[in-house]
């Protein structure tokens, strides 16, 4: 008998006894299921974070001054002339020009302007480097963002929000090019008066609206009431302030790297420009801080968690092998005469047993073609599910968050090895007894 004639057989065992057939898969099925719904789980919840996380923007480097990790003396605070300040990153951008980028941003101050009808308009003024807005995904509705050469050239330019522009003029239609006078109301500014021409016009998401409070304005009053944010070039709010980029002092500094450069190399860079300025300071030192560094080791858990419970759900296998062995056990002596049969007109012991393993191993690799099905179900549903409540009970991080459902193709294939597996291990004890069997007492076998 060749290999496809006992398939064809195996598969007619299976029709003959379908109630039987079924309850016996029924625990590779439950194992196989809960295995890949388990791992379709894991796999998504991790696809969704790098997702996420790639959609805030670009990655990059966090540098600030930090107590070192081996230090073990008295803490004292860093002296002022050693506070990482605008000038060195600047200077280590010039080093490295076409690979190393910097990010900045600062708070200039409260700000109040009158708006067309006489009423008080207070706001928050932010002053912000050209890729701000880039980093935080901002939705520039109208003109553009804060451009490199407002920051080089010191220009006074802003971009306001679309409630600032309800606020001040009563509508967000032609405010490009509009000059605002401003008052500043706080810090060592206060009392400066600041024109700024407005370049751009963003919107807030959902969450900034609810932190604002813009959601929750009932009235004109109510929204009078509300401080948004205006920006303003960085380099424009330090001449604001009378400030040099030496007397700059920055509590940490964001540093990106260019296609002409590796994260690592960027990483090299900033400590063979800092490790010489702090080499004498046995406390204080530069920290590198990488955002990706975290999502690494969060997928890291989930990859340990899912594996640790998928072996737990993998345990249920053991139980439906056991299942299939009793079946084919019980087939064996229903087709006692049939095996008999068989020999008789030639069959060798090793055609019996290759029958019967062949049988076992299409009813758990069936089993485990419908548990990998179910399981695959199973993650689309609970991902359906967590989107409704996500838009049910946090719609204003709907936005932020990207779910991504995807089955693993590693594990839905080691499933299907797995069950193959278990019917060759639990099936070969039953083929070969089948095998063994002495012709003429089966034929006598009742």
């Amino acid at each position: 008998m060749n290999f496809t004639e006992s398939i064809k057989m195996a598969f007619s065992s299976l029709a003959i006894n379908k109630m039987r057939s079924f309850l016996t898969m029924l625990g590779i099925i439950i194992g196989i299921s809960a295995v890949i719904t388990i791992t379709t789980i894991g796999n998504s919840i991790s696809n969704t974070l790098t997702n996420t996380f790639n959609q805030l923007g670009p990655s990059k480097l966090i540098i600030y001054p930090e107590v070192r990790e081996e230090y073990e003396g008295e803490w004292e605070d860093l002296p002022e002339n050693e506070q990482m300040t605008l000038e060195q990153i600047q200077e280590l951008i010039n080093l490295h020009p076409n690979e190393l980028t910097y990010s900045c941003n600062d708070m200039y101050g409260a700000v109040e302007t009158v708006n067309l009808n006489g009423d008080p308009v207070q706001a928050g003024m932010l002053g912000v480097s050209d890729d701000y807005f880039d980093q935080f995904k901002k939705q520039i509705v109208q003109g553009r963002a804060i451009s490199k050469e407002d920051m080089m050239k010191q220009k006074n330019t802003c971009l306001v929000s679309e409630f600032f522009c309800e606020q001040y003029f009563g509508t967000t239609e032609n405010v490009i090019g509009k000059t605002i006078k401003y008052n500043t109301l706080s810090g060592s500014n206060a009392g400066r008066n600041l024109k700024l021409t407005i370049v751009g016009v963003m919107e807030y998401t959902d969450l900034e609206k609810n932190e604002l409070g813009i959601n929750r304005a009932r009235n004109e009053q109510d929204k009078l009431s509300i401080k948004t944010y205006i920006f303003m070039p960085y380099n424009t709010m330090l001449k604001e302030k009378s400030l040099t980029a030496k007397e700059t002092i920055l509590n940490s500094a964001e540093i990106g790297w260019t296609n002409e450069c590796s994260k690592e190399q960027a990483k090299a860079y900033i400590k063979d420009y800092f490790d010489p300025i702090y080499e004498k300071n046995e406390q204080w030192g530069i920290e590198i801080y990488d955002s990706e560094d975290d999502l690494k080791m969060i997928n890291t858990v989930l990859n340990v968690v899912t594996i640790a419970i998928s072996i737990i759900a993998a345990i249920s296998l053991i139980v439906g092998g056991v299942g299939v062995m009793n079946i084919m056990l019980v087939s064996i002596l229903e087709r006692t005469r049939e095996i008999g049969v068989r020999k008789a007109l030639g069959a060798l012991n090793t055609d019996i047993r290759s029958q019967f393993v062949i049988e076992a191993i299409i009813i758990c690799l069936t089993g485990g073609t419908i548990g990998v099905i179910i399981g695959i179900v199973n993650g689309v549903l609970i991902s359906k599910i967590a989107s409704m409540a996500l838009q049910t009970f946090a719609a204003e991080y709907a936005e932020y968050i990207i779910l991504t459902v995807q089955p693993s193709i590693p594990a839905i294939i080691i499933s299907l090895a797995f069950s193959m597996l278990t019917g060759l291990i639990f099936g070969y004890y039953p083929a070969k007894r089948a095998g063994n069997m002495n012709p003429i007492d089966a034929l006598r076998y009742e």
